[in-house]
């Protein structure tokens, strides 16, 4: 058993309701009290945010604190890369810290929108894949995370990157480059074993690079057969999600755990790790994975 000090154990709302799709067949189904009712009797202590929850603090804490739920933090989408888009993300992620802060959670997701083949507003990009950034939108990207950043820390917050497929910053070399243009004082790293899996990125080898700087991780786990189809037949990110390429940890899938906490402890990381499967067409019940996962997480780190 590996062993780990000051790690908490959380969930992510995707196991329920996908966030990025508003399909009804992608878990629309479950209700705000849904979500956090199953999450509680699973045994997680923290969730994120989702597009299912109640907007006010003053309506969703108490419903939190009932359960013995913390918020853990939520996702901001930048397009700090898009000098006429820069501005307004800029404004819309320091309203949604603020309600972070207002929620008692202490980190704030971002991930850098302009070009995704996920969700550029201003081009759906899905069957072209990803435009890349020049250097010139690399500066402004990484301007713009440092300040958000600064923004974050002057509030009591962390600023965590979301390394994404699908994105600016999905590879290894891209999340160095990364790490060389922002702060650490102000700029930290999402490691989510799902997306690194998905981009073939060696996982082991990222964590334990990058581990001075990861201070967020999402335990996803991928399911090997979904994504050779994928990868062969080139299909786009939504739609893999909707053939349930992601799974949790205790699943069969691809991710290691074992090695991925057993470097974590190796450098004493401290904070939350979220299990996030996104929900998919033909999923069963979303509280049976939830608590396989929490099950796994208990055996293989006491947690």
């Amino acid at each position: 058993m590996v062993q780990m000090k000051n790690v908490r154990i959380g969930v992510h709302p995707i196991n329920w309701c996908n966030d990025d799709m508003t399909d009804p067949l992608l878990g629309d189904g479950y209700s705000f009290y849904d979500i956090i009712d199953q999450a509680a009797e699973a045994g997680y202590a923290g969730i994120e945010n989702s597009r299912k929850f109640p907007r006010d603090a003053k309506v969703l804490k108490p419903e939190f604190d009932k359960r013995g739920l913390e918020l853990t933090s939520g996702w901001c989408d930048t397009m700090f890369a898009c000098k006429e888009l820069r501005d307004e993300y800029f404004e819309g992620l320091k309203e949604k810290a603020k309600f972070f802060l207002d929620m008692g959670a202490k980190y704030v997701i971002a991930a850098e929108g302009t070009g995704s083949s996920c969700w550029d507003p201003r081009e759906y990009r899905a069957a072209k894949g990803v435009q890349k950034l020049n250097e010139e939108e690399w500066k402004l990207s990484t301007d713009g995370l440092n300040m958000a950043g600064r923004f974050c820390k002057d509030n009591g917050l962390t600023l965590v990157y979301h390394v994404h497929t699908g994105t600016c910053v999905e590879t290894f070399d891209e999340t160095q480059k990364l790490c060389d243009m922002t702060d650490p004082e102000y700029v930290n790293l999402l490691a989510d074993t799902g997306h690194l899996c998905f981009c073939g990125v060696n996982i082991p080898e990222f964590y334990d690079h990058f581990a001075d700087r990861i201070k967020y991780v999402h335990l996803k786990n991928i399911r090997p057969l979904v994504l050779q189809v994928v990868r062969e037949f080139g299909i786009d990110f939504n739609n893999a999600v909707k053939l349930g390429i992601f799974t949790v940890p205790g699943d069969d899938g691809a991710v290691d755990f074992q090695t991925v906490f057993e470097i974590l402890a190796k450098h004493n990381y401290e904070g939350w790790m979220l299990v996030e499967a996104e929900q998919y067409l033909p999923s069963p019940s979303a509280l049976h994975f939830a608590k396989m996962a929490r099950s796994y997480i208990r055996q293989q780190t006491g947690l």
